[in-house]
């Protein structure tokens, strides 16, 4: 039976995505690394007081709150080893800690009277995370969950706070039923009682975001930037750009914060702000005569960036948004700076 290629990258997410058990705090052990796990490290590391917890999938979770003012930060992700040393991925920013004990971890470098230990030995304390959450969400038989792209795990969905919202746009968006569908939300993760079997680290979508038909946790990995790459314009206000002769194109240059864009005839420019949101002022263009149906798509063009107030970005696709959160472009990156 021919099967479709969404339905072969559900295949493929459940052979490689992880589904997360209750843990046990007393099942520990020491791994090849040197660092017991599943368990949790607290301690204090620049200024800030750190709640880390490690499991031997790789995965961490970690909470760093500032010990003066400003807002605790939550980073869900991949570790890996090196010798006796665990690498945290902290959104492209790595962290080496230096196991120094079963129960003691310490940043690479530091020295022994720094004071910088994270310290362990009360086995698995798990946190609970309010972060963006990326992800490939799947509805079947009354048991929604994601494949959590940072960490490659399948968490359990809970039916709560703006999960009907999240579940309506599924089933309007998905590819078929029963198969994944990227989305974005802010989400909180953490250790829910189930319906069945023991208690599991779950998702709850808080604020849900959008779905993003087409892309997946490997685009997503490699997310473009707004500025400097080159966008092909697919619709403006809700319509398809056709392109033929000449491919349609935003690019935005942040070092002089200027814009040029074209739907295939005249090139329009001026500049933007990124600052609070993303805005464009209204553009000079060049004075070409177009064919009617570009000439149209020009305006439209020069209307959908003066009404943009912000922007998102999923996978390779960018949606330019106005003030009443409708769609005025969606874009796709072609070509990466």
């Amino acid at each position: 039976m021919k099967r479709s290629a969404s339905a072969l990258f559900s295949a493929a997410l459940c052979l490689c995505a992880i589904p997360v058990t209750g843990q046990d705090a007393n099942a520990t052990f020491v791994g090849a690394h040197g660092a017991t796990m599943p368990a949790s490290y607290r301690g204090s590391l620049e200024d800030n007081d750190w709640h880390l917890d490690l499991w031997p999938d790789q995965v961490f979770h970690l909470l760093r709150t500032p010990q003066g003012d400003g807002q605790p930060t939550a980073i869900a992700g991949k570790w890996h080893a090196t010798g006796h040393t665990l690498v945290l991925d902290l959104n492209g920013e790595t962290i080496p800690l230096e196991v120094r004990h079963p129960d003691r971890l310490r940043p690479k470098g530091a020295s022994d009277d720094s004071g910088d230990d994270l310290v362990g030995g009360q086995g698995l304390d798990p946190l609970t995370l309010r972060l963006p959450v990326s992800g490939m969400f799947t509805y079947y038989a009354d048991a929604p969950s994601i494949v959590h792209c940072e960490t490659g795990r399948t968490y359990p969905v809970i039916q709560e706070g703006s999960y009907l919202e999240l579940e309506r746009a599924y089933l309007e968006g998905r590819p078929g039923p029963a198969e994944p569908l990227f989305v974005k939300m802010d989400a909180t993760i953490a250790m829910r009682t189930q319906m069945e079997g023991p208690d599991r680290l779950s998702v709850t979508a808080e604020d849900f975001h959008a779905t993003w038909p087409g892309e997946n946790c490997i685009r997503a990995a490699a997310s473009p930037d707004l500025s400097g790459t080159v966008w092909r314009i697919a619709t403006i206000g809700g319509t398809k750009v056709d392109w033929s002769a000449r491919e349609p194109f935003l690019v935005l240059d942040r070092s002089d914060v200027r814009f040029n864009a074209s739907v295939g005839c005249n090139t329009l420019l001026g500049k933007y702000s990124d600052v609070d949101g993303l805005s464009f002022d209204p553009p000079a263009s060049t004075m070409m005569a177009c064919p009617d149906d570009l000439a149209a798509h020009e305006t439209n063009l020069a209307k959908a960036l003066e009404a943009t107030s912000r922007h998102e970005i999923g996978g390779r696709t960018l949606r330019l948004v106005d003030d009443a959160g409708r769609v005025t472009m969606e874009l796709e990156a072609v070509y990466l700076p």
